[in-house]
């Protein structure tokens, strides 16, 4: 009882801190004082939380590190003409109605390569919004778009960390779930695709882009060495390089054009650094000002109060009552959906992607017969759920690094069809147990083992 009740207060804050416009940071600390109370009440110390706590958020620590990292960059490929030079020669080379939609695949390409939603943000997504802005396209549809394409790759990435954490969870191959995961996701991937497509065709563009393109080639030297810094991100990552040393050597390259190419002064690098670009120019100042790590500032401290979460949980085993209750929906739906309602319940809950991945697992794993089975179902589940919860930091810190508004979570097309997609298909499969015998089955990445019907009772 004591567990529901926190549970319950904890979501009644989120839901009514994001209505009222209360700083998420502010509402997730509120939620750590109250999952301490709780520890305390049932016995443990406030030494031995906070050190459970302390330990979870030592293992964030590299994405802490990225987060910096990507706000210098923002900066400095602001700076270094590197976005100004994308930007100019995409005004020729891509018709605005096409602009939502190359958005949507470029950053699915970018995060197939990078294997993190957070990298691409910071890299292909800022690109893609200039670009947008520059054709006139909408900012809350780009960003959506934008937002899914993050999440397409993080998904299924053989690179990606919630990929291997998937398979290292369930017991699975690494491999054999991405060939799997790329099939579940063909169908949804080609309606999103048609989707943006057609919100792309409302985009005026036009005159508007071609000014913008003649203002920043006033204002930037547009040689082909402004696009080193963009171009070392796409080689290293196609050379499997960590995403973190792959953005830092970036930074230096974009750092090195800014003070060569562009004129920067080597003294006024760390405030550009640090509090972002600022263009003196009113035209290209909407298009071209941002970055920062300042900019990145709330979005490392909701990472860092929130992964002491996990360690919390653990500790309290705040969560352990929920096991049977899921599992015995599970019986009564599909697995399916037993996952999809715990990972949205556990997105809600944990505020960002991974914990909630090790939230659903611990709760799911009586729900499918084979860990197979269950990993396809996290990856259709909550790995592409935790970015359409509002507070979440998988949302936040992409549309915070390519200055995307609030509401473009509406538009993440993608991230909304392969869960409805997979509840689809499950559904059907309850209805018609021959079906993953059947050749559209093995085509969409099924196989006999999913159906939990066939697997042999637990002892």
């Amino acid at each position: 009882m004591a567990e529901t009740v926190t549970l319950g207060v904890f979501a009644a804050m989120l839901v009514a801190g994001t209505a009222m416009g209360v700083p998420l940071a502010a509402v997730l600390a509120g939620g750590l004082v109250l999952f301490l109370v709780y520890g305390v009440r049932r016995g443990d110390s406030l030494s031995e939380l906070a050190r459970a706590g302390a330990a979870s958020m030592r293992s964030v620590s590299s994405m802490l590190v990225l987060f910096m990292i990507a706000g210098a960059l923002a900066a400095a490929w602001r700076a270094s003409g590197t976005i100004a030079a994308i930007v100019s020669w995409s005004s020729v080379l891509i018709q605005p109605s096409a602009a939502v939609l190359a958005a949507f695949l470029l950053c699915c390409l970018m995060s197939l390569l990078m294997g993190t939603a957070f990298g691409t943000a910071a890299t292909m997504g800022v690109i893609c919004m200039a670009v947008s802005h520059a054709m006139g396209a909408n900012a809350l549809v780009t960003g959506g778009a934008v937002l899914a394409g993050c999440y397409f790759g993080d998904r299924c990435s053989p690179v990606s960390s919630s990929a291997v954490l998937v398979s290292q969870l369930t017991g699975t191959k690494l491999y054999d779930n991405v060939r799997r995961m790329l099939r579940t996701g063909l169908v949804p991937f080609l309606v999103a695709c048609a989707a943006y497509l057609a919100m792309g065709m409302q985009t005026k563009g036009g005159s508007s882009a071609a000014g913008v393109a003649a203002a920043l080639a006033e204002k930037f030297s547009l040689s082909w060495l402004v696009i080193l810094p963009a171009a070392l991100v796409v080689a290293l990552s196609l050379a499997r390089v960590n995403v973190l040393v792959a953005m830092a050597v970036s930074l230096g390259v974009a750092c090195v054009v800014c003070v060569g190419v562009q004129g920067v002064s080597p003294a006024d690098l760390p405030q550009l650094l640090v509090f972002g670009y600022h263009a003196a120019d009113p035209a290209v100042a909407p298009l071209i000002d941002g970055g920062g790590v300042v900019s990145m500032s709330n979005v490392t401290l909701v990472v860092g109060v929130s992964s002491t979460y996990a360690g919390i949980f653990k500790r309290t085993g705040l969560l352990d009552g929920a096991v049977g209750l899921v599992t015995g929906f599970s019986r009564r739906s599909t697995p399916f959906i037993g996952v999809l309602a715990t990972s949205v319940v556990s997105c809600m809950v944990a505020c960002n992607q991974t914990l909630a991945i090790m939230l659903t697992d611990q709760l799911c794993r009586r729900t499918e017969g084979t860990g197979s089975a269950l990993a396809l179902d996290l990856e259709n589940s909550v790995v592409i759920v935790s970015p359409l919860v509002p507070w979440s930091i998988s949302n936040v810190a992409v549309l915070s690094s390519v200055g995307a508004p609030a509401l473009s979570i509406v538009a993440a097309t993608f991230c909304y069809l392969l869960p409805l997609w997979t509840l689809a298909i499950s559904v059907w499969q309850r209805r018609r147990p021959e079906f993953p015998d059947s050749k559209p089955a093995q085509l969409l990445g099924l196989t006999p083992a999913d159906d939990v019907r066939r697997m042999p009772a637990a002892a």
